[in-house]
């Protein structure tokens, strides 16, 4: 049994579906958007929108540089008797 029922089963449009899809994430973010809470500033007179700036560099600063994919291609070349090297590549 599939875990959604399509439209047709029960003698809607495709569409149908769509607008239901629609309504579920504007209900979704809805509830996401009033727990949020109001955009009143920290202690400190940081807004929410500093704070979560702070938090976004933090988080970027923290994020690995990419890596050379040629240089590794190079070094670690795929081979049928070495599937470890397939799999990452």
């Amino acid at each position: 049994m599939p875990a959604v029922d399509h439209t047709e089963i029960f003698g809607l449009h495709d569409n149908a579906e769509i607008t239901s899809a629609i309504n579920i994430t504007n209900e979704m973010l809805a509830t996401a958007l009033s727990l949020q809470g109001e955009a009143a500033s920290s202690g400190d007179g940081k807004s929410q929108d500093d704070i979560l700036r702070e938090i976004a560099t933090d988080l970027l600063g923290k994020i690995p540089k990419n890596f050379d994919i040629e240089a590794a291609s190079k070094k670690h070349p795929i081979k049928y008797e070495d599937s470890l090297n397939t799999v990452l590549q």
